[in-house]
């Protein structure tokens, strides 16, 4: 298990090359053809839908990026495909339609989110539809997450896959909800030998 050698030597395009002013918004398909267009690496987020379907997209919620409102997790896979992202004329892509988008030209870096920001164990949703998807997938990428249990779950499900474990100063962050304890501990990265 190794990193794709171009996620070390070329530009990644963290959320695709996105530019709103030229109709790419970040994490849409047309932000990964801009990226592959340059033979740059792509990094991407991933979201679970409220019926299971691995969607690339970066916030919790859909109101800064899109033209639909609330918690991404609380929308299915049809109704984010019809959800606008402003600056462009596309809806939310699902995992397996950017995938299909890429085919192998250019590596992927793939951020598993947290679905509901508490750091905790409830992750399987969004890792066993994201390992569904990538199991089949003959293109290069690696996986990686801020939570712990995303990663040690991949390595379960995709034991060959390389992965990673982001970690950053929890408690400088708003957007987590876990316990001090909880926030004490992943910035300490206690975990990484364990989910390697």
């Amino acid at each position: 298990m190794s990193l794709p050698e171009r996620l070390l030597t070329r530009p990644i395009a963290h959320r695709g090359l996105h530019d709103v002013t030229d109709g790419r918004p970040e994490n849409s398909r047309a932000a990964v053809r801009a990226a592959i267009a340059r033979d740059y690496s792509i990094e991407i987020d991933l979201q679970p839908s409220a019926d299971g379907v691995a969607m690339v997209f970066h916030d919790y919620d859909l109101d800064r990026l899109s033209t639909g409102t609330g918690p991404i997790r609380n929308a299915s896979a049809k109704a984010l495909g019809q959800t606008g992202l402003k600056g462009g004329d596309e809806g939310v892509p699902t995992l397996a339609e950017v995938l299909a988008e890429v085919r192998g030209r250019v590596p992927l870096l793939i951020e598993l989110k947290d679905p509901d920001r508490t750091l905790g164990h409830d992750v399987g949703l969004l890792v066993r539809a994201a390992a569904s998807v990538l199991e089949g997938y003959d293109g290069e990428y690696a996986v990686m997450s801020f939570n712990p249990h995303s990663v040690a779950m991949l390595a379960e499900l995709l034991p060959e896959v390389p992965r990673g474990l982001v970690t950053e100063d929890f408690h400088a962050e708003p957007e987590w909800r876990a316990s001090e304890d909880v926030l004490s501990r992943l910035t300490r990265i206690e975990d990484f030998d364990r989910v390697g």
